[in-house]
């Protein structure tokens, strides 16, 4: 569900000490998260400092019993996200960090906000499903958005389209052409095109309650 890079610290005087640094981001609008989360260094035996760049570190110690992190958004708008010893990158790991079903995106932001089902009927919630978005370029190719966002217990998510300054999206009508892309244990599927229109939330309906069964989309 997150995405993990390997940069340099940004503190050089602490690269001697430091022996993991975690960085949080929105991964919405990309800023960086500082407060209201936790953030568990499973096994180790020191606690986290968050340091003057907003990075959550820990100073060298032994990692014989490490198992990995737990981050726990608090009530801060995010999915929690655990990652295993093996997906944690030495010395920094960036965490992007889904946002909530409820998350409240800033003006400007194309999103949806819809729920992931098993199947229609009986309804059965996709639960931690990762859903993200591709559009329709200017050429008529498909591309893929990077925001990826957390079903919740309910199926429910919120997943924003993030679009680089290099990239055209096709207007028809003054619409966007998008698709939903869900990944599950048992694969990865895709939704049927659908129109919305750019710089705005589309949210569930009683007509449209925008809901995307797993058995009825594309393999």
């Amino acid at each position: 569900m997150s995405a993990i890079a390997i940069r340099m610290p940004l503190e050089v005087a602490y690269q001697r000490k430091v022996l993991l640094a975690v960085e949080l981001l929105d991964a919405v609008t990309l800023a960086r998260v500082t407060q209201g989360a936790e953030v568990e260094a499973r096994g180790l035996k020191g606690a986290p400092i968050v340091n003057t760049s907003g990075l959550f570190v820990w100073l060298n110690e032994d990692t014989g019993d490490f198992r990995g992190l737990a981050i726990d958004p608090g009530r801060l708008p995010y999915e929690p996200v655990t990652l295993e010893a093996v997906d944690v990158r030495f010395p920094l790991t960036v965490v992007e960090l889904s946002p909530r079903a409820d998350y409240l995106f800033d003006f400007g932001f194309t999103a949806l906000r819809g729920r992931l089902v098993v199947q229609r009927v009986p309804p059965e919630p996709a639960r931690d499903g990762i859903v993200n978005l591709d559009w329709l370029d200017v050429n008529g190719a498909w591309a893929r958005s990077n925001a990826l966002s957390k079903t919740s217990a309910m199926g429910d998510f919120a997943v924003a389209l993030r679009l680089g300054p290099a990239d055209e999206p096709k207007l028809t009508n003054g619409l966007l052409t998008l698709r939903l892309r869900a990944r599950r244990s048992g694969g990865e599927r895709i939704s049927a095109a659908f129109d919305v229109p750019p710089g705005r939330v589309t949210e569930p309906s009683i007509l449209d309650p925008r809901i995307f069964a797993w058995d009825e989309l594309n393999p």
